[in-house]
């Protein structure tokens, strides 16, 4: 699915509230663990994302005595990530490099490393295969 990559700083602000969740939330539920966001910000930020298609009404529940929708993302931060840097003109071997570069645990770079080597493996078998 094609998407508006341009969200606001509120809608980012928004999705990493409930990126960080581990259950779908409430308009008031993001309100009060984002205290820079008002209700009626995260309301109308939630309609926007719902009408790009970032996140879904996972449920209607009842939230102290009223009925209300709950929301949940509908692609992981690190889908947004990638598809974010693809849909730019940057080059991922740019992008890879400019994070390596600022990488200062020897740990992830050797994790990276085993990545990068499962990755051409399972590569050079596909071809190998054709």
């Amino acid at each position: 699915m094609k998407r508006n990559y341009k969200l606001t700083n509120r809608e980012l602000e928004v999705m990493q509230v409930l990126w960080d969740s581990d259950q779908p939330l409430a308009a008031t539920d993001i309100s009060e663990r984002n205290s820079s966001l008002n209700l009626s910000t995260v309301q109308v930020a939630l309609r926007k994302l719902m009408e790009k298609s970032y996140i879904k009404v996972a449920d209607i529940v009842y939230h102290n005595t009223v009925l209300t929708r709950v929301y949940e993302p509908v692609l992981t931060q690190e889908d947004y990530m990638i598809d974010y840097l693809k849909a730019s003109s940057l080059k991922v071997e740019s992008i890879v490099a400019s994070l390596v570069k600022k990488e200062n645990s020897m740990e992830v770079l050797e994790k990276l490393e085993t990545f990068i080597q499962k990755r051409k493996k399972l590569l050079k078998d596909k071809t190998s295969d054709v």
